[in-house]
């Protein structure tokens, strides 16, 4: 035997409001560049060089406080963190965005490359990646 409903429970939906706004869709917020929200005013060498190499310290082993913010169209990480403090005055101080050089290397190999101390590093012009002044 099916269950009614106890009419005293039950609520009409509520009658159209006249005095409702019309939908207006959101409005973007630009706030700037990443470099600008994450890197306290510091470019590395490479960035803001639109059509050149932009060739990033890429290599898990140089980053510390890493925070997998988003995924890249090829399926790799995008990632928030810093660098170690040995590598900090080469790399960029504060907050950085990038990629993981050992994920990207299984996806596009092209990208990815050595630098002079054996460490990955990434072209992230190659990757279609905004870094600092690039965006």
């Amino acid at each position: 035997m099916p269950i009614k409903p106890d009419p005293e429970h039950v609520t009409a939906p509520p009658a159209p409001d006249a005095a409702r706004k019309a939908y207006a869709p959101p409005k973007l917020t630009r706030y700037g560049a990443v470099h600008a929200l994450t890197r306290a005013g510091i470019a590395s060498k490479n960035e803001g060089n639109p059509g050149q190499k932009r060739v990033g310290g890429s290599d898990p082993r140089m980053k510390e406080n890493i925070v997998r913010v988003g995924t890249h169209p090829l399926g790799a990480g995008l990632y928030l963190f810093d660098y170690k403090p040995e590598f900090r005055a080469a790399h960029g101080l504060g907050r950085q965005f990038g990629m993981m050089a050992d994920e990207v290397v299984a996806v596009l190999p092209a990208a990815v490359s050595r630098d002079a101390s054996g460490y990955l590093a990434l072209d992230y012009a190659l990757l279609g990646v905004a870094r600092g002044d690039d965006a």
